[in-house]
């Protein structure tokens, strides 16, 4: 039987250093990828299991029902918790509680239109743009921050905040992450050390199966783990059309104006008697 992409795992020696980055691959008859290759990321069976029941293409409707219907997602979480206690106020506690999860993600929704929003002060800043139908939602629940990236209304990415400590299913440091990850994926991740201009802010690490591009993430005391639709990231230029406004870029007008050289339009023309071919009064 498979072993889950949570579960546990045995960890491997990992060779791990900041100039030199390596992780080692776990042993397997496939000789799937190389660390810290150039070109594609290293092909893994699925990713399909990591999704956790969403798929490509889900309307920010469809993902909010998935998580607030009954049975849905929030109502699975606390099942558990409220038929361990009496009716009463404990149990009118919980079902508060659950209630206002559902109306809090349902609230959720950023749309990324006109106007700049609190995500640009934090590191998802590069995961999106402004003006091109972008949107996402944001729930906090079992041990993780999720965020769900729509484009044109579609879903296409999936970005996890998972804590690194003790009690973290993928280990208390990125080294232990990426470890446990290629063990069960049965592959070594292309590391890629940060990069700004080619869009890396930290060391990433990279797979991909037939429709999904995965990459983990080192953010100190977090790894982020980012499912991708390659099909919306292979045209993402496209998707994105409108690009961002450049702020040292001269108005228009002003352009139009300071075309024949910078001037002050409220000037008086010189008065000077060399400017006027007129001969200056004898001294007297």
């Amino acid at each position: 039987m498979k072993t889950r992409l949570w579960g546990v795992v045995g960890i491997g020696m990992v060779a791990f250093s900041v100039a030199a980055i390596s992780f080692a691959a776990p042993t397997n008859d496939k000789g799937k990828g190389q660390a810290g290759q150039v070109g594609d990321a290293p092909s893994v069976g699925s990713l399909v299991p990591m999704m956790d029941g969403f798929k490509w293409g889900m309307s920010p409707t469809d993902v909010v029902n998935a998580h607030n219907s009954i049975g849905g997602v929030i109502d699975r979480d606390f099942d558990p918790l409220l038929a361990k206690v009496q009716p009463g106020i404990q149990q009118k506690t919980l079902e508060a509680d659950r209630d206002n999860r559902k109306l809090a993600f349902q609230r959720s929704l950023i749309e990324f239109k006109d106007v700049p929003t609190g995500y640009d002060a934090t590191p998802l800043k590069t995961e999106y743009t402004y003006r091109n139908k972008e949107s996402l939602l944001y729930i906090d629940r079992a041990g993780k921050k999720r965020y769900f990236f729509f484009i044109a209304g579609r879903l296409w990415k999936l970005y996890d905040e998972i804590p690194l400590d003790e009690t973290s299913p993928l280990g208390p440091t990125f080294k232990d992450a990426i470890t446990k990850l290629q063990t069960n994926l049965g592959a070594a991740g292309r590391v890629r050390a940060a990069d700004p201009s080619k869009g890396l802010i930290t060391t990433t690490v990279d797979w991909q199966d037939a429709t999904t591009h995965l990459r983990a993430l080192d953010r100190s005391r977090i790894v982020a783990v980012v499912l991708e639709e390659r099909s919306t990231l292979n045209n993402i230029a496209q998707l994105r059309s409108m690009k961002p406004d450049d702020p040292l870029a001269l108005d228009p007008s002003i352009s139009v104006i300071t075309k024949g050289g910078i001037s002050d339009p409220n000037a008086r023309p010189s008065a000077s008697p060399s400017a006027s071919g007129k001969k200056p009064p004898p001294k007297k």
